[in-house]
């Protein structure tokens, strides 16, 4: 007799638990690639001035009566200058973001002694021309040369002076440094400038003056304006308009005291 053996049935039940977490997976490259861009393309305004460290030099603080300290304000080459001169002159980039990251003296100091010599030298150069044209003997008028040290280091000095002590005011955060910067580096589009304008023709001479405001006072707007958002107050609205009419007033005075000439009879 046969017997028929019947295998049993096996039911396997899987409880899965709604509650229990999921796994997920993450690209970090392109989390982190985002993000790369989101801070690209942040805020324009350029982070507070920090001061140069000393970090390097064992964490030595100087005072500023030190030599020491004066001199991580030059710790600069060349080329980092005619950098941040080319940014001046052409505006197309942020001048502070290159500034901040290495602030220095060299150029906020020679740049405008370049421009007081070289305006005293073009005019002296353009009047002598006139004269000599005219059968006319030239003498030097070295009260030219006192007046463009005063006028062009008062400007830069008293300027920014104001510009930081109003912005630090408003909670801005400036650095000395920094203001002096910006309008020490201002005056470099003005050497070449004085050398065209020894050209004998007056309405190459404005023109030439208002390449020249027109270079210089963008660039002093524009540096000024990022570090006043650097608050979230409305200083700009008045400010701005000040620092243009004194840069205005400037401008005249370089145009009637050494972008012209005459002969006298």
């Amino acid at each position: 007799m046969s017997h028929a053996q019947s295998k049993p049935d096996y039911n396997i039940v899987v409880d899965v638990d709604d509650d229990e977490p999921t796994l997920e997976f993450q690209d970090f490259a392109t989390t982190n690639a985002q993000q790369g861009r989101m801070n690209v393309g942040g805020s324009s305004a350029p982070p507070p001035y920090q001061p140069p460290s000393s970090a390097d030099a064992g964490n030595t603080t100087y005072s500023v009566w030190q030599v020491e300290y004066w001199a991580q304000f030059f710790n600069v080459d060349s080329r980092d200058v005619v950098q941040r001169t080319y940014l001046a002159v052409v505006p197309k980039d942020s001048f502070l973001d290159v500034y901040n990251a290495n602030p220095d003296l060299w150029g906020t100091f020679w740049i405008p002694t370049s421009v007081i010599f070289a305006m005293f030298v073009t005019a002296s150069l353009s009047q002598g021309i006139a004269e000599a044209l005219a059968g006319s003997t030239h003498e030097y008028d070295f009260t030219m040369l006192t007046f463009a040290v005063f006028i062009i280091y008062a400007y830069v000095l008293v300027v920014g002076a104001i510009v930081y002590g109003a912005t630090k005011y408003f909670g801005s955060h400036p650095g000395l440094m920094e203001c002096f910067s910006v309008y020490g580096y201002s005056m470099a589009v003005w050497i070449p400038v004085s050398v065209l304008c020894v050209l004998p023709f007056n309405w190459f001479r404005w023109a030439m003056v208002a390449v020249g405001f027109a270079s210089s006072g963008f660039f002093i707007m524009r540096s000024v304006n990022q570090i006043v958002s650097r608050s979230n107050g409305k200083l700009h609205q008045a400010i701005i308009p000040l620092l243009l009419v004194a840069h205005a007033l400037l401008v005249v005075v370089f145009k009637f005291k050494f972008f012209s000439y005459s002969v006298s009879s």
